[in-house]
């Protein structure tokens, strides 16, 4: 395996694993919705310049929805938060991951698979560099 698919294959487990990632479908709007993780990843830290207004904007101006998508990609592992979904911070995952998808689109991930012969992703994953792939 080369290091571009070694990414891809990450990207997969991020986006369709229940355990490991956001747990989401190939049907509907998929890359709708990696376009959206991609760009709320990208406005972090939301604090900042009050970019939790372009967040929310992002996710309909609805406070339900912004509420499940940033709760879901924290229970991917992709950010933290303290006392409010507006202060929330990258994890390495999350770094990662925005890192990973800058180079790739969503129709790269169409041939990938798990990576570790479907053993489960370490933290170890989420410090290689992206750059190499």
């Amino acid at each position: 395996m080369n290091a571009r698919e070694d990414v891809l294959d990450h990207l997969y487990v991020i986006f369709y694993d229940n355990h490991q990632g956001l747990d989401l479908c190939g049907c509907g709007y998929p890359q709708a919705a990696y376009d959206l993780v991609r760009d709320l990843l990208g406005l972090i830290p939301f604090y900042e310049d009050e970019r939790w207004k372009a967040a929310e904007a992002l996710t309909g101006n609805i406070p339900g929805a912004h509420h499940i998508v940033l709760g879901t990609m924290e229970r991917a592992g992709l950010i933290e938060h303290g006392s409010s979904q507006t202060g929330a911070w990258l994890t390495e995952k999350g770094k990662w991951c925005l890192a990973a998808m800058r180079t790739a689109e969503y129709d790269d991930l169409n041939e990938q698979g798990y990576p570790h012969d479907g053993e489960a992703c370490t933290d170890a994953c989420w410090k290689t560099s992206v750059e190499a792939a």
